[in-house]
Order: structure tokens, then C-alpha cells, then sequence
């Protein structure tokens, strides 16, 4: 696979994600992990949270007992993470190509990070340099968007209004490419306001392409749906959870 950049498209987000974001997907994602994951690890287990974000996973898992391993593209994020939960290790690198030791007993990645992989051939990538990192019998828990997500949720419009801080966030999906975008405005207030436009983009990973590509990186993998699996609301509207085992 050829060199990849490092993915920070969050960078100008974390601020904002940090304060106002995902707090609903974070408490609704636990309990799930519980059920279909943290409750066959051993005491103790060695967890790599991919596309870790700000930290919240790894620091409820902290919490709960594991060792954890954090890893990002987003330096801005990661300062967060680092701020939140000095007790994990965190790392500032790219899903896509970077190479760890086979010491973990589990993987998670959550919030449909791994639909910013844009190729199927990166996505491939992705689930190969986790299972090298996996010990045997290790097993990797990620979510993804389903199409239904993008068509019914993705494309709103939400807003944030209070006293430091003013965004607008305008999603939209293009159907025949299989590409999400949301464009958001910032005011933030610091000395004066402050603004910054920014784009995350997102891609529709079929439920086939995804299961062939953890085949071919050597996992075997069962699916849920989230809503199924115990996610309220939009947030488990239209997510598939994967669960890939080492074997």
C-alpha cells in the first residue's frame, strides 16, 4: 500500500467535539462494548482504542480496570485525551499504517471513525495492521454507518448557541458516490469571536465490502445492529456493530 498522510482533519474540530459532542453516543456505546466485548476479557486486558478521539472510551475503560492503549491522527485531540486519562498510553498516528507489537487482547474502534477510511483498499489496511497487533484469539469491536443513517440522520442541520461558543454543522450524502460531508461554521469566543470553517467527510461502506476485507485480513467477524444490540434513539439508527475475532 502506498504512503498515507496522517489523518488530522479533526484538528480544527476537537475543541468543539470536545465540549459539545457525542456525549449521547459515549452512553450508549458502553454498555454494548460490555455486552459484546469487556465481558470475556480477562482482568487487566490490554485494549487498543483505535481512532480514539478525546479519550472518553479509554477513560471509562481506565476506569474499569484495562490497560489501554489510545491511538489517533488528530494531535489536537489527543492533547484532550492526555489531559483527561494520564494513565492510558496515547499515540499520534494513522489507522491506515501503523504497527504495533501483537500484545492486545482486544481492539475497539467506535463512533463510525473508521467510515473517514475514504478506499476499501485503506479499510483493508486498517483491519490488517490490527490483526497483527491482536494476540491470538484477539477480538477487534467497530461500528459503521449504514446507508439509513446517512439518508435519515447525517443530512440535518444542528446548531450550538451559548455564551462561548456559536456552530452550525450542515450535513449532506451523496447517494451514487457513497459520500457524506458536514460543513461547520465556528464562532468561538476567546478574546473576541473567533471563526473557522472545516469539513469532515465520511464514506458508505457497504456491509459485503467490509466483511470481505476483514476475510482477507485474516478475521472472522459477526455483525449486530446497534439498535438491536441495545443503542436508543438515532444514535443506533442505521449503525452495524462488527465484531472480528483473531482466530
Amino acid at each position: 500500500m502506498a504512503r498515507t498522510h496522517r489523518f488530522s482533519d479533526y484538528d480544527p474540530f476537537a475543541w468543539l467535539y470536545h465540549q459539545y459532542w457525542g456525549r449521547e453516543f459515549h452512553a450508549e456505546i458502553v454498555p454494548v462494548l460490555d455486552k459484546l466485548l469487556l465481558k470475556r476479557l480477562p482482568r487487566n486486558a490490554d485494549i487498543l482504542d483505535l481512532c480514539c478521539g478525546d479519550g472518553r472510551i479509554a477513560h471509562q475503560l481506565v476506569r474499569n480496570g484495562y490497560h489501554v492503549t489510545g491511538l489517533d491522527g488528530s494531535e489536537n485531540m489527543l492533547a484532550f485525551a492526555r489531559q483527561e486519562t494520564p494513565q492510558a498510553e496515547f499515540l499520534l498516528a494513522d489507522a491506515r499504517s501503523f504497527r504495533l507489537p501483537e500484545r492486545f487482547d482486544a481492539a475497539i474502534s467506535t463512533f463510525d471513525r473508521l467510515n473517514h477510511i475514504m478506499k476499501r483498499e485503506e479499510l483493508r489496511a486498517v483491519f490488517a495492521n490490527v490483526f497483527a497487533a491482536l494476540r491470538p484469539d484477539g477480538v477487534f469491536v467497530f461500528d459503521l454507518n449504514r446507508e439509513e443513517a446517512y439518508k435519515e440522520t447525517w443530512s440535518r442541520t444542528f446548531a450550538t448557541v451559548d455564551s462561548k461558543a456559536v456552530s452550525i454543522a450542515r450535513g449532506a450524502y451523496n447517494q451514487s458516490k457513497r459520500l457524506a460531508t458536514c460543513d461547520i461554521t465556528l464562532f468561538r469566543m476567546r478574546d473576541a469571536w473567533e471563526r473557522s470553517d472545516f469539513r469532515l467527510t465520511q464514506r458508505c461502506h457497504s456491509r459485503s465490502e467490509v466483511t470481505k476485507a476483514l476475510r482477507e485480513a485474516g478475521f472472522t467477524c459477526e455483525v449486530h445492529d446497534a439498535a438491536r444490540a441495545g443503542m436508543q434513539g438515532d444514535i443506533g439508527s442505521g449503525r452495524d456493530i462488527y465484531v472480528a475475532r483473531k482466530e
